[in-house]
Formats: C-alpha cells, structure tokens, sequence
C-alpha cells in the first residue's frame, strides 16, 4: 500500500475510535502503528504530501492518547471513591444478615 494511503487510514481509524471511545480499537491501532510506522519511514525521505499526511496522524493519534489519558484519570478518581466508601458498604452489608429488630435473620 503507498505510504500516502497508508498514513491516511490509520489516521482516519485513531479519528473514528477516537470519536467512538472504543478502547479496543484504540488499542488495535496503537499497536499497528508501532509495527508498521518504522516500515514505512523504512521506504526513504517522506514527500511533502506524506509529511502532512503523517501530521494529521500524529494529531490524531496525540488526541487519541489525551482521550485515553482523560479517561484513565477518570478511572482512577472512581475507584478511589469505590475503595473510599468500601468499608461503608461493607459494614452496610453487614446489617442485612438482620432482620429490623436485630435478630439474625
């Protein structure tokens, strides 16, 4: 496949999975990309077209990394507050083994 085709789909697939919130793919196309960038750089001196082909890529995948980037924050501010209110729900729990007037159930 020429570069110039090449650089545009998987810029046009971190774009879409990126619009998409679909880690999967994300992650697909991370991996795709560190294969096959060196091969192509591989073929000689990128043309004018290519290189500003391979800048939407890199915006691309670089909003594609601030979207993951956004997402595992996220993640991690929710299982803080998970493991923050766990002995809460735990002792929450508890309570159920009784019946309203406290007799084991």
């Amino acid at each position: 496949m020429p570069r110039r085709s090449a650089l545009q789909q998987l810029s046009r697939q971190f774009a879409d999975a990126t619009a998409q919130t679909d880690w999967d793919a994300l992650e697909k196309l991370t991996a795709i990309l560190a294969k096959n960038l060196p091969l192509l750089a591989a073929r000689g001196a990128w043309n004018e077209i290519e290189q500003i082909e391979l800048l939407q890529l890199r915006k691309n995948h670089a909003l594609a990394v601030k979207i993951c980037s956004e997402e595992k924050e996220r993640l991690g501010k929710r299982l803080g507050e998970l493991q923050a209110n766990r002995e809460g729900w735990v002792a929450y729990a508890s309570l159920g083994e009784f019946d309203p007037d406290g007799n084991s159930a």
